[in-house]
């Protein structure tokens, strides 16, 4: 089900989280020890806006628990979802590293908790550790790469076969993060109508991929997920 509860996380930074953190992967303890003094805890509450598109940016975020929705708004108020950052994520990278402004809004889509580094003390970490520079590169290229898949996706994939794969790739959930996904989150994400997922959803359903439940979307049969995910020519009623 993607319906989950959240782990609280305690107490004060913890290297052991850190381990997880995408730009600290494979530092030693002791790094992590020194890195930890550069970093702070933010609470967030849910569909509390952490980031404003068009702001300024001075501080670089890690999803330590819970989720936070990437997005942009077109001037007609029109919302399309990018990413949804979860446990190890790093956000608002581009503006730290090119000094633009933020390039899209970011809000907590559950309550989260966030590590959070100044980017005058990343530039610190990044010259003192090169790992961690070498990690930031990752970390980018992974989002080039995601985007770039989703251009593709809203260019040529019909709504059935974007939500299908939408459902794959976040199946995961089922063990951690305690998101809940509306239909208008996933229309959000896919580029299309709320109408539209409600049935491709319903197809999905009839083809005994999943249920739906006032819970949530109980996954039946992953194969045939992955089937209507890469087929060609379903049309909707």
């Amino acid at each position: 089900m993607l319906n989950l509860q959240i782990k609280a996380v305690n107490g004060v930074i913890d290297t052991e989280v850190l381990k997880g953190v995408c730009y600290f992967e494979g530092c030693s303890s002791a790094e992590l020890q020194s890195i930890r003094g550069y970093i702070s805890k933010k609470e967030v509450r849910q569909r509390e806006t952490v980031v404003f598109q068009g702001d300024p940016c001075d501080t670089l975020y890690f999803v330590v628990s819970g989720g936070i929705k990437v997005y942009k708004t077109s001037v007609g108020g029109k919302e399309q979802i990018l990413h949804i950052a979860q446990k190890g994520e790093s956000i608002g990278d581009i503006g730290i590293f090119d000094g633009g402004p933020a390039p899209a809004s970011m809000a907590a889509i559950t309550a989260t908790t966030l590590y959070q580094i100044k980017k005058r003390d990343l530039d610190a970490v990044i010259r003192k550790y090169p790992k961690v520079a070498l990690n930031a590169l990752r970390a980018l290229a992974t989002r080039v790469r995601r985007d770039s898949r989703l251009v593709e996706e809203l260019s040529f994939g019909q709504v059935v076969n974007r939500v299908a794969r939408l459902l794959l790739q976040y199946m995961e959930w089922e063990t951690g993060s305690g998101i809940r996904l509306t239909q208008q989150d996933m229309a959000n994400m896919v580029g299309s109508s709320r109408e539209m997922v409600n049935k491709s959803l319903r197809y999905m359903e009839d083809q005994k991929a999943l249920r739906t439940t006032r819970k949530g979307i109980e996954i039946i049969d992953g194969k045939i997920l992955e089937d209507i995910a890469q087929a060609v020519g379903v049309h909707l009623n």
